[in-house]
């Protein structure tokens, strides 16, 4: 009761000091920023066609790899078996042992050469599914929530198209040498109907469909749009759609978004505004005030965010598409750690991590340390794209916030192990260092240097970085 009051109170004391601020979703958005920001989106699903068709083309030479390999190496067999002889009675009398060990090596050459160009050309496809929204936000779109929208979508993909060629590199090389199932420890299923398992034990031949048949446009299209990061043949499905499920989800979903949009506009800008003094004259008080009375609304409009995507937008996309793992987060607010609670809260990119970085790395022979940090520091990297190209700053905050996990978890672990995992104490220090300091900071001093970039004397003034010479013309 004490809390609601007080909450009351607040409510009442904010809308007597600023009135309705609440403006019209989208009415402070330029129209060249709705532009250019339909054209970043518009050209990002062209280079997941060209995946699709790189795909094609690689399984095609595969087929045919597969066939001469397997002739060749029945042929090495028999000549190796019965000589010559053999060989003649087969109509091969023009193929010693020798040749055909040439042919057979010569063969293996091609493979892995073609491997080689198509993992480059899904490489450079990646790339540019990234760099796109990236140049279109850094140097184009001025609105940094425009930006925002554009660089998740690239991001997404980026990984999903990611995934979808590693995991098809290693499906055709199976496929053309005909491998066992154990040759890719670290190419698992990872989405069963038991959606609390980290990564399920059934191998990769396991699959529904197997390689070459999962070349298709209709399985391409499924992955694309499915709430998953990680590419597999096939997916466990449900067989019904649950109309009132559905609509449960979007009508929360809508919900959350207007929530989210009222606590940022009428409660976080205010608090953001009136900062910009304290951060000029270095008064570290004001400072820590403002980040303490920031937290309460930033710690709501992430748990908003938190709902609004990994509970309802992925739960009526999984409906919509009889998508079966529903495995999007586990209980990560009750984490005694900040290591779990990285590896309970975002689980499409914890499964991405571990099944494309941690354990090919680990299964060549790297320690579990070092994957761990390499992981930390890719993740580092993507949330400084994120955050630092829609604001147009590059200042190593979101970088810094990310990387400076590594310490955390290395202290919070050893609580855990002392105290169990749902240790109050680890817990209190993730609460404290992540939500009540760590974001409110974060967002404080972005807002900070976006003012004195962009805002003279009340008005906004729009100062874009300059595009290298090369693509000055773009």
């Amino acid at each position: 009761l004490l809390l609601f009051g007080n909450n009351v109170r607040l409510i009442i004391e904010n809308y007597q000091k600023y009135g309705i601020l609440i403006s019209l979703p989208g009415s402070k958005v330029s129209k060249d920023d709705w532009i250019l920001t339909g054209l970043a989106h518009l050209l990002v699903p062209l280079n997941v066609i060209l995946s699709y068709q790189l795909e094609r083309w690689a399984r095609k030479r595969a087929i045919g790899h597969r066939k001469r390999l397997s002739e060749l190496s029945s042929l090495a067999s028999s000549s190796a078996s019965h000589g010559r002889t053999n060989a003649h009675a087969n109509g091969h009398d023009d193929k010693d042992p020798k040749q055909v060990l040439k042919d057979l090596n010569k063969a293996e050459a091609s493979i892995k050469r073609t491997q080689k160009i198509f993992g480059w050309l899904h490489a450079l496809n990646v790339i540019a599914i990234l760099a796109w929204p990236s140049y279109m936000s850094y140097y184009k779109i001025f609105h940094p929530f425009m930006s925002i929208t554009c660089l998740m979508n690239g991001t997404i993909q980026f990984l999903k198209m990611t995934s979808y060629s590693l995991t098809n590199h290693d499906l055709r090389a199976g496929y053309i040498y005909d491998l066992p199932a154990e040759k890719f420890q670290h190419t698992r299923r990872v989405h069963d109907a038991a959606s609390n398992s980290s990564v399920s034990h059934q191998e990769v031949y396991e699959y529904e469909v197997n390689y070459p048949d999962n070349i298709t446009f209709k399985d391409m299209a499924y992955f694309w749009f499915a709430p998953t990061l990680c590419y597999q043949p096939s997916y466990p499905r449900t067989t019904v759609f649950r109309k009132s499920f559905f609509l449960k989800r979007l009508l929360e979903a809508l919900t959350c978004l207007g929530m989210m949009y009222f606590l940022i506009e009428q409660y976080a800008t205010p608090t953001l505004q009136n900062s910009v003094r304290a951060f000029d004259q270095l008064a570290f008080g004001t400072m820590l005030e403002r980040v303490l009375k920031l937290s309460t609304t930033s710690v709501l409009i992430w748990l908003l965010m938190f709902y609004t995507f990994f509970h309802a937008i992925f739960n009526a996309m999984a409906e919509m598409l009889y998508f079966g793992d529903r495995g999007f987060y586990l209980a990560w607010w009750n984490a005694g750690s900040v290591g779990r609670y990285w590896a309970l809260w975002n689980r499409p990119v914890y499964i991405f991590f571990k099944r494309h970085i941690y354990l090919p790395m680990v299964t060549a022979g790297a320690s579990p340390l070092l994957a761990s940090f390499v992981i930390f520091t890719f993740s580092a990297i993507m949330h400084e794209i994120l955050i630092g190209l829609p604001t147009h700053l590059i200042y190593g905050y979101a970088f810094a916030g990310m990387f400076f996990q590594i310490p955390l978890i290395a202290l919070t672990r050893p609580l855990e192990k002392w105290r169990g995992t749902g240790t109050g104490l680890g817990n209190m220090i993730f609460w404290v260092s992540f939500t009540i300091l760590g974001q409110p900071a974060c967002a404080l001093l972005y807002y900070y240097h976006w003012t004195k970039r962009h805002i003279d004397d009340g008005s906004l003034v729009p100062v874009m970085p300059s595009p290298p010479s090369f693509l000055s013309s773009v």
